[in-house]
C-alpha cells in the first residue's frame, strides 16, 4: 500500500504513515483514490524526490521574470519546491524594481525642488520688448 501524502510504500496494517504521519484509512474510507470522507481532503500528488528547493531557479527567475512565472505555472503540481524557488525570484525582481522605481523618482523630486531654491524663479525677468513695425 502506498501513502496518499508522500507517495512512499507502506505496510498494510499501519493507521499512520511512518515517514510524513499522515493517517491511512481503510479502503472503505480511503476508496484507493486519495479522497478522504473523514477529513473532507483530497491529497492525490506528493513530493517526486528529485523535487527541491534551487537558488538557481529563483536567480534565473530573478534576472528574467517571465521564465520565473512560467516556470512556477509549469511546475506547481509536480516540483512544488522548484515551482516555489521561481516565484520567490519573481516576487523578488517585482520587489527590486518598485523599490528602484521609488528610490529613482524620490532623486529626481530631490534634485528638482533643490534647483528651484537655488534658482529662485522671477516672472518678471521674462519680459519681452515687442517692436512694432508699419507696413508701407
Amino acid at each position: 500500500m502506498y501513502c496518499y501524502q508522500c507517495g512512499k510504500q507502506v505496510e498494510e496494517d499501519v493507521k499512520f504513515c511512518p515517514y510524513c504521519g499522515a493517517q491511512l484509512n481503510s479502503h472503505d474510507q480511503n476508496n484507493g483514490n486519495g479522497y478522504n470522507p473523514i477529513n473532507q481532503n483530497y491529497q492525490g500528488s506528493y513530493q517526486k524526490p528529485d523535487d527541491e528547493s534551487s537558488f538557481g531557479y529563483a536567480l534565473l527567475s530573478f534576472f528574467i521574470p517571465v521564465v520565473g512565472l512560467v516556470l512556477y505555472l509549469v511546475w506547481s503540481k509536480e516540483y512544488p519546491l522548484r515551482a516555489k524557488s521561481c516565484i520567490k525570484g519573481f516576487i523578488a525582481n517585482i520587489v527590486f524594481y518598485v523599490l528602484m522605481f521609488c528610490c529613482i523618482m524620490s532623486g529626481i523630486v530631490g534634485i528638482a525642488s533643490q534647483y528651484d531654491d537655488e534658482v529662485h524663479w522671477n516672472h518678471n525677468d521674462f519680459n519681452a520688448v515687442v517692436e512694432t513695425v508699419s507696413y508701407e
